[in-house]
């Protein structure tokens, strides 16, 4: 909507021969206010100063190519460049909508002049329009797996620090625990275990659950360090 008010008021501006006088004053005076406004945007919220901005810029661009020839203006690839920048700022379908309204006025304009030249200029900019849309959806889509990616590598990392505090404060002191209490009735059973009638095959499955569990906490002090060492990594 406003693409399309932006493309017909600056056409009719050029188009009037009084007002057309004043192109070089008007350009000059967006000129420093696209730039007050991005000045500005630097202390206030950037997505409430990128849309006029925009269609500041794009009324600048027109303006230099009506007042310079229009299709047989020297500056007529500024077009190409700003359906880029309406297609990557603003929906797709508004580069595609300035694109085919741009067409119209210079078909009007130029209908009964119409040479090879002035040809291949439109024929440029309406293939230049689906190009530009196809690159502004494939670098949206990058900017979202992009996006995606954060979201993964916040939840790994929440992931990583749960999986970390979980084998520092509840799996490894509960290993150590059942290790000693192992331990001790191992030496107790070695050192009292005729005076108590203890069957040997007990006290070498408590020998075995001893040396499961002295794995054991090794294999999770190496995860530890593990999950540290890729953390590390992926922070870098």
């Amino acid at each position: 909507m406003y693409i399309t008010l932006s493309v017909i008021l600056t056409w009719l501006w050029s188009s009037n021969p009084i007002l057309s006088g004043y192109n070089l004053q008007l350009t000059g005076a967006l000129t420093l206010l696209y730039f007050g406004l991005k000045f500005f945007s630097r202390s206030v919220n950037q997505k409430s100063i990128s849309f006029p901005s925009t269609i500041i810029l794009n009324t600048i661009c027109l303006l230099l190519v009506f007042s310079t020839g229009g299709i047989t203006s020297p500056l007529f690839f500024l077009l190409d460049l700003l359906f880029f920048a309406l297609a990557l700022l603003f929906e797709p379908i508004q580069a595609v909508v300035a694109s085919l309204l741009i067409v119209a006025i210079f078909i009007s304009q130029h209908y009964s002049s119409m040479n090879t030249d002035k040809i291949i200029n439109l024929f440029s900019l309406i293939l230049m329009t689906p190009i530009a849309v196809i690159f502004s959806r494939n670098y949206l889509e990058v900017l979202e797996d992009k996006g995606k990616i954060k979201v993964l590598q916040a939840a790994l990392e929440e992931t990583e620090t749960e999986s970390l505090l979980w084998i520092s404060k509840q799996a490894k002191p509960s290993m150590a625990s059942v290790l000693n209490a192992t331990t001790d009735l191992v030496m107790y059973f070695n050192s009292k275990g005729r005076e108590l009638f203890i069957p040997p095959a007990i006290v070498e499955k408590l020998r075995a659950i001893q040396t499961d569990m002295i794995t054991l906490y090794s294999s999770a002090s190496m995860l530890e360090k593990s999950i540290e060492t890729e953390s590390d990594k992926n922070r870098l």
